[in-house]
């Protein structure tokens, strides 16, 4: 046996958790790499979790897996990821990211009936005034995705003014943490996109 084998996966791991937990680190911009050393992963306790990965998923694979692990929950340490429950985890991330627009367009006709219901405007979907603004309450509420979070802020930059009037916001600046760090892995085609948001609200 490889006494090295999963060093690649664990250096993947610590990339993508720099990525999420550190605000120096970019994950495409350092292009994955970190000073993790061969030496220091030999001398963890863990580093049969990293081969067993290693073993079942492709070096693409292992990036989405970490992703969806946390994004769902960033507080993941290296052995709970490498249960049953995080494979799940992964496997309905995949499905979520195969059928985005369709998840997205689902997420927007649900947004337009919120609209609806209250007999306000879309803008009023952004408007903070001190308090949560609807988009972000259907968020916390899991009536929407993260991903559509993710998308609508890549279209408008809402982001920047909720933050102005949410500052001191202990729940949106942990949300807008998250949409910042998960966006460079949310690649869509903006004017598709930005179509269908469109359509939801005609």
């Amino acid at each position: 046996m490889d006494i090295y084998e999963g060093f690649a996966a664990y250096q993947t791991y610590v990339a993508i958790r720099n990525h999420f937990k550190q605000d120096s680190y970019d994950f495409f911009k350092y292009n994955g790499k970190t000073r993790v050393r061969q030496d220091s992963f030999l001398k963890r306790s863990d580093r049969y979790f990293f081969a067993k990965l290693q073993r079942k998923l492709s070096t693409s694979e292992l990036v989405g897996f970490f992703v969806a692990n946390f994004i769902n929950d960033d507080s993941n340490w290296s052995g709970s990821l490498v249960t049953e429950n995080s494979m799940t985890v992964y496997n309905q991330w995949m499905k979520k990211i195969q059928s985005l627009s369709y998840t997205f367009e689902q997420d927007c006709l649900t947004l337009k009936e919120a609209v609806d219901i209250n007999g306000k405007s879309f803008d009023n979907l952004f408007t903070a005034n001190g308090n949560h603004p609807p988009l972000l309450k259907l968020y916390l509420g899991n009536r929407i995705q993260l991903e559509t979070m993710v998308i609508i802020d890549q279209l408008l930059r809402y982001s920047k003014s909720w933050s102005r009037d949410l500052d001191d916001d202990i729940v949106w600046n942990s949300v807008k943490s998250l949409i910042d760090n998960y966006s460079s892995f949310v690649q869509v085609d903006r004017g598709r996109y930005k179509a269908i948001l469109k359509a939801a609200f005609i």
